[in-house]
């Protein structure tokens, strides 16, 4: 199944680029999510935590890194998620390509996805609604954190400082994630609610595209900006 959504951030295109390179400025942006641990030499393992109702349900997927290409602006990564204490599971294989537009950044994303379990039952125009719901939440959060920084930036040069000044306020002026659960009731539509527990091993695949993956691209970047995985080893 193709999935396809997209959402646009009021910035320009080379700091989004930056930005979603930055693990922990796009973990901030996300509810629930974290990064686990590395799996060497390309793979990251993260985590989730989603809130269905008075219920929460916690996630553990593998994002491994494909392909960077600098110039394009785009990324590839196969992406596996599995509930931890249920039997919903998907594996994806994500496209995400940044442009800039007269509003800011476009980022569109593709998503080739095999899903098992309850979730399988449900169509296409489901879980495209559900993953750009989330998709716009991430893209607020980051569109606040962007601004954060950018204030934090301009009140350390007002005050002639190396930038140590700018650190503080950015911490004081933006509240990330944190320990927040992806809360699905207030991103899913009234009328879904009823099947958002069957969705919700969907979701943890679209955010964690969102969150864990990027890790794997700052990664690849820092050490063969532009190169294949299969060429790193």
């Amino acid at each position: 199944m193709i999935l396809r959504n997209e959402f646009t951030v009021g910035s320009d295109l080379a700091t989004v680029w930056a930005r979603m390179l930055d693990l922990e400025s796009v973990a901030d942006c996300v509810p629930g999510a974290r990064i686990v641990a590395t799996l060497p030499p390309n793979g990251y393992q993260g985590a989730i935590r989603v809130r269905i109702g008075p219920m929460t349900v916690d996630y553990k997927g593998e994002a491994t890194f494909l392909d960077v290409d600098e110039q394009e602006r785009t990324a590839t990564i196969l992406l596996k998620a599995r509930e931890e204490r249920g039997q919903g599971s998907a594996v994806a294989t994500v496209r995400n390509h940044l442009e800039a537009t007269s509003d800011g950044t476009r980022v569109e994303v593709e998503t080739d996805l095999q899903i098992t379990g309850p979730q399988a039952l449900f169509g296409k125009g489901v879980l495209e609604d559900v993953g750009s719901r989330v998709l716009n939440e991430f893209s607020r959060r980051l569109e606040e954190r962007i601004a954060a920084d950018a204030r934090g930036v301009a009140s350390g040069a007002d005050l002639g400082g190396d930038g140590a000044g700018g650190d503080s306020l950015r911490v004081d002026s933006y509240h990330g994630a944190g320990d927040e659960a992806l809360d699905l009731g207030r991103v899913v539509a009234r009328s879904m609610l009823d099947r958002t527990a069957k969705i919700a091993g969907l979701v943890v695949a679209l955010s964690l595209v969102v969150a864990v993956v990027r890790c794997c691209w700052q990664r690849g970047q820092a050490s063969r900006p532009g190169r294949r995985a299969d060429e790193q080893g």
